[in-house]
């Protein structure tokens, strides 16, 4: 009997350290071609090692803009569903008071559980370091929603030098105690080794690395900007054409891929000073993807210090396109940053929604493989964490899951098991079904006006339904909405049912109520 406990024992502890650790890697406004693995010169030699261990997915989709992106990768369902129909911010507060609505709420809804809270059960550590923005009051924040230990900015922008939202569990950090050399990427990092280092070494740990970069402000070390000087002077066209160029080189996109139309609004290029100006903003974008990767591969070497790194599966991903905004470099650097694809963040065309993703596991993942047969969303993380885990969701006070598991299309680069995609973000909408993208964007304005008060998702509807053949078309060039408008009746109407399921809110009723149709 002894012999048989110690038996039991053995296998017990055997099968809880083959549970996997989970890290995911998230970045701020990173256009699908900011990597050197997906076809950028911004050198990006840790995240590029990920890949070159790991694999890369061609097409894996975000929620077009932060809140949204943010609720569906950490609950695991759409972002209406999720409570986040909107951003949570004070700046739409009449945007959710127009909606009238549970879809729209200033947080994630309590019934939308975490990654942390489904997986602290099955025996989980749980941590998080760096951006929350899913909500700011008392029984909202990471610690009250399933983690362990935090640290990190809650709201969804501050100084990477002297953020004034930095809280250390749920204490906020005062100002003026950060260190001189503080820098707020270097800081999760070295937060999350440390949370790892402190945690329980027998059991497996969940890691949120949500990085702020490069989300405006844009800001990095005088030494790391340097590093970029002069890279950028020939100017965002000369550049975009060398990252398509890349891009084939690496097998992303079929070599007979040509570059889709710049957006009306764009400027060309003509090394103005006001254009200059946005060349020195491009330098300091770039230092601030080279500082994440460096401390990218900081965590990835100390993982491999501890003897984790084999069986630790790493997702990185961003939470949108690229951000054509003048807080930022403008909407000409940002469509060079979602290089080859059509528009930018807020939209539903592929340069606003499509992300670079690498999933690295050693003990699972074969290396450098490219998965071009399934595609997947953020909403599906979840349960593919989950799956990686061997555990089940929480049912109890719990919304359901509307993701699934992608973890076979993870083992496998030739698996494939197709779901339809739906997207709404500011009245910008699309679906994918297989092969098919049927997108329209509500209208033609690109960024908030200051005069009138409107930006994107106000005045009038005046985007039509487009629709792609992504397998021919990936960066939706050719229209074929006119030839197939059966095909268009027919998924449009998906999308409404789609829309009226998880809660969305037509985008001419918002408009309407705030009156900023006219």
């Amino acid at each position: 009997m002894k012999r048989l406990v110690s038996s039991l024992f053995f296998s017990a502890t055997l099968l809880a350290s083959e549970k996997p650790n989970l890290i995911v890697i998230l970045a701020d406004d990173l256009g699908y071609a900011d990597l050197s693995c997906f076809g950028s010169e911004i050198p990006t030699p840790h995240i590029d090692a990920l890949a070159k261990g790991g694999m890369k997915f061609g097409a894996f989709y975000n929620g077009a803009q932060c809140c949204p992106t943010r609720a569906s990768l950490i609950s695991g369902m759409y972002p209406h569903e999720a409570g986040v129909g909107d951003m949570i911010d004070q700046h739409s507060l009449a945007v959710r008071e127009a909606a009238a609505s549970p879809h729209y709420s200033d947080r994630l809804d309590p019934r939308a559980k975490t990654i942390a809270e489904h997986l602290r059960p099955a025996g989980y550590q749980t941590f998080m370091t760096g951006k929350w923005h899913l909500g700011y009051q008392d029984g909202q924040r990471p610690l009250q929603r399933g983690f362990d230990r935090y640290y990190g900015i809650i709201s969804g922008a501050d100084s990477y030098f002297k953020p004034k939202s930095v809280r250390e569990g749920d204490a906020v950090v005062d100002q003026q105690s950060l260190p001189t050399d503080f820098y707020a990427t270097d800081a999760f990092t070295t937060k999350a080794m440390e949370f790892i280092r402190e945690g329980d070494a027998s059991r497996p740990f969940f890691l949120y690395l949500a990085y702020n970069a490069p989300h405006a402000p844009l800001q990095a070390p005088d030494d790391e900007i340097a590093k970029h000087r002069g890279k950028y002077d020939s100017g965002f066209e000369v550049i975009r054409e060398r990252r398509l160029v890349r891009q084939k080189e690496l097998g992303l996109v079929p070599v007979s891929t040509s570059l889709p139309p710049r957006d009306p609004k764009s400027q060309p290029w003509r090394g103005s000073p006001e254009q200059m100006k946005e060349v020195r903003n491009m330098e300091t974008y770039a230092a601030m993807v080279t500082r994440m990767d460096a401390n990218i591969g900081k965590l990835t070497a100390f993982l491999q210090e501890r003897g984790q790194l084999d069986n630790t599966l790493i997702l990185f991903l961003s939470d949108n396109g690229a951000w054509a905004s003048g807080a930022t470099y403008g909407q000409e650097w940002a469509e060079t940053g979602c290089t080859p694809f059509r528009l930018f963040k807020l939209f539903t065309h592929e340069g606003g929604i499509r992300t670079p993703f690498i999933a690295h596991w050693p003990a699972k993942v074969p290396a450098g493989t490219f998965q071009t047969k399934q595609y997947a969303h953020v909403k599906d993380i979840l349960p593919t964490l989950l799956d990686a885990a061997g555990a089940k969701p929480i049912t109890n006070d719990a919304l359901p899951l509307s993701g699934r598991s992608f973890l076979p299309a993870l083992l496998d680069h030739n698996h494939a098991n197709h779901e339809t995609l739906f997207w709404e973000r500011l009245g910008n909408e699309a679906v994918r079904d297989g092969r098919w993208k049927l997108v329209r964007s509500y209208n033609d304005i690109r960024d908030y006006n200051a005069k009138t008060k409107r930006g994107p998702g106000s005045g009038v509807r005046s985007g039509k339904w487009e629709l792609y053949d992504l397998d021919t078309d990936p960066n939706e060039t050719h229209d074929l909405a006119v030839l197939e408008p059966q095909k268009v009746a027919e998924i449009s109407a998906r999308h409404q049912a789609w829309s009226v399921r998880v809660g969305v809110i037509p985008r001419e009723e918002i408009a309407a109520k705030l009156g900023t149709q006219k």
